[in-house]
């Protein structure tokens, strides 16, 4: 995982969407003063510019200061604070601040003259007082933020921390801050990058926090006990390098991470915690799509990049999340469509599985993260794999309106249950094509007992859900799957067929009595019906012989004989159902009711009658 974000990170700084490492653009305070300088001179100017900064994050009450760029405490050593008090840390403040200056100096990677001739002129001007002569310094608070901008030369206007040498060495003190050694630094440990392969100073841990909704940076990985003594360094994991990896990398992942957890593209909450949100319990998931290079691929009639099946939601088969009208959002439906075509790259020589989809899975857990999941899939593999996926869940809704798949977290809604187990399962069958959870079906079909369930309008959702889950669990990889969307009249399974009989049933006492029911014998027998046919549907068709089809037309008489044969062609009605043939009556009683319900609102469309 840190491997493919720190790929992701580099081609997105390349991109100029992440800054470089070392740097931070979330800054709630701006810039307040510019010094400007000359070489024998100063002019100060207020400002308030927001524009990204070195950033360390071990910086919290410890002083430790930034290169070139800082609150006025470190750079010009003021004390005075906005509530009047004194900081009466400035002096160290400062002593730091010029440290760090005067180790730039001398550093060997300055490069440019210019540079150093302005540094020079930096220092004189601190050295010299020449800051506390301008009229404006008493204005200047401990807390704001202050940046140098030379005025001659080519470095003219530009703000000293942000050119390449600056950067290159804050990196380095970075590094410093960072390695093994602790704060005497008695030593310094080097070794070969788990992730770039370079050989660099390793860090004991990785500086930037990472974003999680509603929480504040936590680390992206953590220990709390030895596992090994082959750590660089040897065991204390708290004292040594167990990551193996440079700060450049650490730190590229962590930023890369949060440009995905930040964005409502890459990311989606898939199972909240309400009474705990730094718990297990919850689940988050951050994926993205890989593409290297510019790709033309022919998808069905038109040819596409598959750079921009980056930007495609994927997240809409989590989590459906509601669009706004200038910008409508992807749906399942739609991303179907676009999976079901061929696609094929327009040069023979490229394959899609040098392109790939990535997934992870995390948990807050008490000031660290836990990956629950890692899933990383070749592009074909994923097309083919979510393709299955979205046709196994795509269903006709209880009205009867057109089948669309369902996200996974309507999916979960239905059901019922925060199982983080099951979430995680229906992400490795929609994207690396394992077989659905065995508790789906389970759950699925107790909720599907739910008298409420099963009459209560309010409850519409969470059935269209079930029976998603039911065709999911049955259909998915078999070659019926697409059929079993709506209605399959030539489907001659016993259960399958004794679900639609019970619909068949409650729709003739719908219409013996005008639709005038609040409850029909569904919420009364349907857990009957559902596991002993055999010992139920004899006092039913009895009931709906005598009272309710001789008030309905001959289409119902005529459907319970069609049934009723094509149930003793299979034998007769089951004595009693297992759980999967459970779950086949499900799906055909709802598949019956939706055809029922569809039928009547097309009549009452047209302007007739119901019945």
């Amino acid at each position: 995982m840190f491997e493919e974000l720190v790929v992701l990170g580099r081609h997105l700084e390349e991109d100029g969407v992440l800054l470089p490492p070392g740097f931070h653009g979330d800054y709630t305070q701006p810039i307040k003063w510019i010094v400007h300088l000359w070489p024998d001179r100063v002019y100060l100017e207020a400002a308030e510019i927001y524009v990204p900064r070195p950033y360390d994050a071990g910086r919290t009450r410890g002083i430790r200061a930034y290169l070139l760029t800082d609150e006025a405490a470190y750079a010009l050593a003021v004390s005075k604070e906005k509530d009047g008090g004194d900081d009466k840390r400035a002096r160290e403040k400062h002593a730091a601040f010029r440290k760090l200056v005067d180790a730039f100096r001398a550093w060997d990677g300055l490069q440019d003259p210019a540079l150093r001739e302005v540094l020079e002129w930096l220092c004189r001007a601190l050295d010299d007082g020449l800051v506390h002569q301008d009229p404006r310094y008493p204005q200047i608070l401990a807390k704001d933020w202050v940046s140098f901008v030379p005025e001659e030369g080519p470095l003219r206007g530009r703000h000293l921390f942000e050119h390449p040498d600056a950067k290159a060495f804050w990196l380095v003190e970075l590094e410093r801050r960072t390695d093994v050694g602790g704060a005497s630094k008695k030593f310094r440990l080097s070794g070969q990058c788990a992730v770039c392969g370079d050989v660099r100073p390793l860090v004991k841990r990785i500086p930037l926090g990472v974003k999680l909704p509603g929480l504040r940076p936590i680390p992206l990985h953590s220990l709390n006990r030895d596992a090994f003594t082959s750590f660089y360094g040897g065991g204390g994991t708290s004292k040594r390098s167990h990551l193996s990896v440079c700060l450049r990398c650490g730190d590229t992942a962590a930023r890369a991470f949060n440009h995905l957890s930040t964005s409502d593209q890459h990311h989606r909450e898939l199972v909240r915690d309400g009474q705990k949100r730094e718990g297990l319990g919850n689940q988050i998931a951050v994926f993205w799509l890989k593409a290297p290079a510019p790709v033309p691929v022919q998808v069905g009639d038109r040819v596409v990049d598959v750079a921009d099946l980056t930007e495609v939601d994927w997240g809409s088969i989590l989590m459906e999340t509601h669009a706004s009208e200038s910008a409508p959002e992807p749906m399942p439906s739609q991303l179907l469509e676009l999976l079901r075509v061929p696609w094929k790259p327009s040069d023979a020589a490229l394959r899609l599985d040098d392109y790939a989809f990535y997934l992870a899975v995390v948990s807050p857990n008490v000031a660290r993260v836990a990956l629950r999941e890692w899933i990383q899939v070749s592009l074909e593999e994923f097309k083919e794999h979510l393709r299955r996926y979205l046709e196994a869940v795509r269903i006709v809704s209880p009205f009867g309106d057109p089948p669309w798949p369902l996200a996974i977290g309507s999916l979960i809604d239905g059901l019922g249950t925060q199982n983080p187990q099951m979430v995680r399962g229906l992400l490795r069958t929609a994207f690396t094509g394992t077989r659905p959870p065995a508790g789906l079906l389970v759950r699925g079909v107790a909720v599907l007992r739910n008298p409420r369930v099963l009459q209560d309008l309010r409850e519409t959702t969470r059935l269209h859900a079930v029976a998603s889950v039911l065709k999911l669990s049955l259909w998915y990889g078999k070659e019926g799957v697409e059929r079993m969307s709506a209605l399959d009249t030539t489907l001659n399974s016993p259960a399958y067929l004794c679900g639609r009989l019970l619909a068949i049933l409650e729709e003739a006492q719908l219409r013996a009595a005008n639709f005038n029911l609040n409850r029909t014998l569904v919420g009364r027998f349907y857990g009957a019906a559902s596991t002993a046919p055999a010992a139920t549907f004899g006092g039913l068709l009895r009931l709906a012989t005598t009272a309710h089809l001789p008030k309905t037309d001959q289409e119902l008489n005529r459907l319970v004989e069609e049934v009723a044969a094509s149930l003793d062609k299979a034998g007769g009605f089951p004595r009693t159902l297992s759980l999967v043939e459970q779950a086949e009556f499900g799906l055909g009683f709802y598949h019956q009711r939706a055809a029922f319900r569809d039928q009547r609102r097309k009549i009452k469309d047209e302007g007739g009658r119901e019945w």
